[in-house]
């Protein structure tokens, strides 16, 4: 009775050891199209973690590592019209993935200073450099962060954190799970919103910006170091900084918002 379990005990072992020593495969895709400034880059892939980097040339170009033991189940299609790159990542078969199965896959992007950014991942963080272009992104899981951004910008999250280093221009971000820490380094034209279901809210803003403030939290407190015109209190501030303006709303339902000046 003890021979044959020890028998079941190293048959259970060996097949767990040769399920972890299965082979990795592993892929590169390395393309490069001649753009101009102020074209825009349309990625959608069912995974994969994003980075963006800028140079001062005028090519786009696309580095990308594919990792998993279906590597080659994983294709990437391009297509070019005008200054304008589109780019998707396809699973061929979507049955059968198990943990074992994985894809990991990065992008890695470099595009030319002045461009335009519309990406979504199923599954990855994505990572920006500092741009001058208007930028749309989201990710179903995983991190936001970008640098130094001239333009329009809309960043959206289902399960991580959003951080900008400079915002100039109307911005619209949104988590479901993670904090929101941005600055605003010019006075706003438009109104903005900042949106967490559970996290915190950084805001950091110019001395002098010019604004409505609507700023709440569910679970934890509002505090604000410039001075409002209106209604203050430990959960919320609706009001007027410095004679007001576009309207900048920051709210979350499970964390604090603090409005900083910079």
């Amino acid at each position: 009775m003890q021979t044959h379990a020890v028998r079941t005990y190293l048959s259970l072992l060996l097949a767990l050891l040769l399920c972890f020593s299965l082979p990795v495969a592993a892929k590169t895709i390395e393309e490069s199209f001649d753009v101009g400034e102020n074209g825009k880059l349309t990625l959608r892939t069912d995974s994969g973690k994003l980075i963006v980097k800028t140079h001062s040339r005028d090519t786009l170009l696309l580095d990308i590592e594919i990792e998993g033991e279906k590597a080659d189940d994983f294709d990437v299609t391009f297509d070019k019209s005008g200054d304008d790159v589109s780019v998707t990542g396809k699973l061929k078969n979507r049955t059968g993935w198990g943990w074992n199965n994985t894809i990991r896959a990065t992008f890695i992007i470099t595009v030319p200073e002045h461009y335009n950014l519309d990406m979504h991942t199923s599954g990855g963080s994505i990572d920006i450099a500092d741009l001058i272009g208007n930028v749309d992104v989201d990710t179903s899981g995983g991190s936001i962060e970008v640098g130094n951004i001239t333009g329009r910008v809309k960043l959206q999250t289902s399960g991580g954190s959003i951080s900008t280093e400079a915002i100039r221009g109307p911005l619209d971000a949104n988590t479901s799970g993670g904090s929101i820490r941005v600055t605003l380094a010019e006075q706003i034209t438009e109104d903005a919103e900042l949106r967490t279901s559970g996290g915190s809210i950084t805001a950091y803003l110019i001395e002098d910006i010019a604004i409505n403030i609507d700023a709440s939290t569910s679970g934890g407190r509002v505090r604000s170091d410039f001075d409002v015109d209106g209604r203050v209190n430990k959960k919320s501030i609706r009001g007027e900084i410095n004679g007001g303006g576009p309207t900048l709303e920051l709210h979350t339902s499970g964390g604090s918002v603090s409005i900083k000046s910079l």
